[in-house]
C-alpha cells in the first residue's frame, strides 16, 4: 500500500498479518535561531518529534560571581529524527529556518554521529564547535574513556591536544580536549 500527500510519496509496508509498519525515520540537521536551540527542541517535542541539541557546561565569569552555564555545542543546529511525513511539522516550528542541505539534498545524520555527540555531552569533556575544514594531521583513535573507539584528527597546540571529530552528515567538526595518553595514533593507509 502506498500513501502520500502532494508530491511527497511515502511507502507504507503492509505485513501479512495486516499490521502496518511505520516508515523508517532518520536523523536530520536543521538550522535554527541562534540561542534558541533549547526552545526549538522543546517545541518539537510538544509536536511529538524527537529532537536533540547537544549542550556543554562552561564556567562563566561575571564581575561579581562565577557560574556554570550550558551552551550549545553546535550553535544554530538542532537534530531531528523524523520520517518523510514530519518534514513540514519541523519547518513550521517557530525558530526553525531550514533543513541543512548539501548539493540540494537534506543531510542525513548517522545514528553513530548522534551517539558520539551524546557521549561527549555526557562525559563533560571540554568541547567547542569548530567549523574549519579538517587539516592533515595524525589520525587517532580514542583508546579509553567514554569516547573509546571514536576516530578523528589531532591538532597539536603548546598547551593541549585537541581531538577533532568530523561529523560527515553536516560537514562540521567538534574539538574535544583529551589527554594525550588517551589517544592512539593510527597508521596511514598507503595504497601504493
Amino acid at each position: 500500500m502506498v500513501t502520500g500527500m502532494g508530491t511527497d510519496m511515502v511507502t507504507v509496508i503492509q505485513k501479512k498479518d495486516n499490521s502496518v509498519q511505520k516508515p523508517m525515520s532518520n536523523w536530520y540537521a536543521v538550522y535554527v535561531n541562534v540561542k534558541h536551540e533549547k526552545k526549538v527542541v522543546s517545541k518539537l517535542a510538544e509536536k511529538g518529534i524527537e529532537a536533540y541539541s547537544p549542550f556543554i557546561k562552561r564556567l562563566q565569569q561575571w564581575s561579581d560571581r562565577k557560574k556554570w552555564v550550558k551552551f550549545p555545542m553546535l550553535s544554530g543546529y538542532v537534530f531531528v529524527k523524523i520520517d518523510g511525513n514530519q518534514r513540514e511539522d519541523v519547518l513550521s516550528c517557530q525558530g526553525v529556518f531550514s533543513f541543512i542541505k548539501f548539493n540540494g539534498v537534506e543531510a542525513k545524520i548517522k545514528e553513530s554521529e548522534i551517539a558520539v555527540l551524546k557521549s561527549i555531552e555526557a562525559s563533560g569533556y571540554d568541547a567547542v564547535s569548530d567549523t574549519t575544514d579538517v587539516k592533515l594531521a595524525d589520525q587517532v583513535e580514542v583508546s579509553q574513556g567514554p569516547l573509546k573507539g571514536v576516530k578523528g584528527t589531532v591538532i597539536e597546540t603548546p598547551n593541549a591536544s585537541y581531538f577533532k571529530i568530523q561529523l560527515q552528515g553536516i560537514h562540521q567538526s567538534i574539538k574535544v580536549t583529551l589527554p594525550k595518553h588517551s589517544l592512539t595514533v593510527q597508521p596511514l593507509n598507503n595504497h601504493s
